[in-house]
């Protein structure tokens, strides 16, 4: 693996010096749509990030979290939201790398990796592991990179953005020039939809920018691959979103798929 890696967690950090309670109820809700009702049960966050997603499992009555992240950074980030939000609550936020083994001794009811797994640098040995934390009958939502004709050219920029700092603020600017060019050339208003992005599972649009460009390493998937591979795990679909590939001209959307765990895998 290459050891060029983005440093995620000062993006999230920085993150959540902003976050409102509107974003807060904007994630809660984006994770019910996905998980469904996971009120009782135990909820494993892989690369937790900024700990949003694991306070909205909180709000919805998980009746403990485990969130862990590979970047110290992020596991900061995740420890003093919860310690702020969740007083009280059963959570655990610690570093932890899904690909060693010590990371993944525990099982859980509910298993969720938003955008993570993509990231490792061994992206089929990550989800692999992330099937063993689920319990029989439990889920696991996870979110990935479609794969698109430009992902070649993407993985070499964010090689890029990663090692030389001094370029970022330049590669920024150019995508968030290109997307809201194309917002305005599709008939739609650009700042409306800057303003209205948060609505996406409580995201900011500054902040996702950066962590696309500087999302190395960097692997993407079809959704044909991942079904078969979940097949062979024992895994069936329960429900996805966003699965068909674009061209991937200004980057590509992660693909979500929740699956149970029924123990019949592919003859």
């Amino acid at each position: 693996m290459d050891n060029t890696r983005y440093d995620f967690g000062n993006n999230w950090y920085h993150f959540i010096d902003a976050l409102d309670n509107e974003q807060i109820e904007l994630a809660t809700t984006e994770l019910k749509r996905l998980v469904g009702n996971i009120k009782g049960k135990s909820f494993a966050d892989i690369g937790s990030g900024s700990g949003l997603h694991s306070l909205a499992a909180l709000k919805l009555g998980a009746k403990a979290v485990t969130a862990f992240d590979y970047d110290t950074m992020s596991v900061k980030a995740t420890t003093e939201l919860l310690s702020r939000y969740a007083t009280g609550e059963n959570w655990t936020a610690t570093q932890g790398d899904i690909l060693s083994p010590q990371t993944t001794q525990e099982t859980y009811d509910v298993v969720y990796s938003y955008g993570v797994l993509h990231h490792t640098g061994n992206m089929w040995q990550a989800i692999n592991n992330s099937c063993t934390l689920c319990n029989d009958h439990g889920i696991i939502a996870i979110a990935l990179y479609i794969k698109t004709p430009f992902c070649g050219c993407w993985k070499q920029e964010k090689k890029l953005y990663s090692t030389y700092k001094f370029i970022r603020p330049l590669f920024d600017c150019m995508l968030i020039a290109g997307i809201l060019l194309r917002k305005v050339l599709s008939g739609k208003n650009p700042l409306q939809y800057i303003k209205e992005y948060k609505t996406k599972r409580g995201m900011n649009f500054y902040t996702d920018i950066r962590d696309w460009l500087g999302g190395y390493p960097y692997e993407s998937i079809s959704d044909e691959e991942l079904d078969r591979f979940m097949i062979t795990q024992g895994f069936s679909l329960v429900r996805k979103f966003d699965t068909t590939p674009g061209i991937g001209l200004l980057g590509t959307c992660c693909g979500e798929w929740v699956y149970e765990r029924t123990g019949k895998t592919a003859c």
